[in-house]
């Protein structure tokens, strides 16, 4: 009898189970702006289709800068879940003075 398949990768030389780790999307200033479970996507370009489902957009989109990158549940609990949450210094820096 065998149990289901447990898929890992690693991360910075520290391996995580897929599922447990984030497909992020990053603009250009480096704020991420979304998130999905690792196990949904197999590479970046299949991670931005699934965030952006028109092709025209997702190279519009990489044309602008953003990118998709796979993070551990350490790297998106200390960086990406601030962003996600408004709580982060890249919106700020970004935003005309008044």
């Amino acid at each position: 009898m065998t149990g289901p398949l447990l898929l890992t990768v690693t991360l910075n030389g520290i391996n995580h189970p897929l599922a447990a780790c984030r497909w992020v999307r990053y603009e250009p200033n480096g704020c991420a702006t979304g998130s999905l479970l690792g196990d949904e996507a197999t590479s970046p370009e299949s991670a931005a289709a699934t965030f952006t489902t028109v092709r025209r957009d997702r190279e519009r989109a990489h044309r602008r800068g953003v990118r998709y990158r796979l993070v551990s549940p350490d790297e998106w609990r200390d960086t990406v879940r601030a962003c996600l949450l408004g709580e982060c210094t890249h919106r700020t820096a970004t935003q005309p003075a008044a």
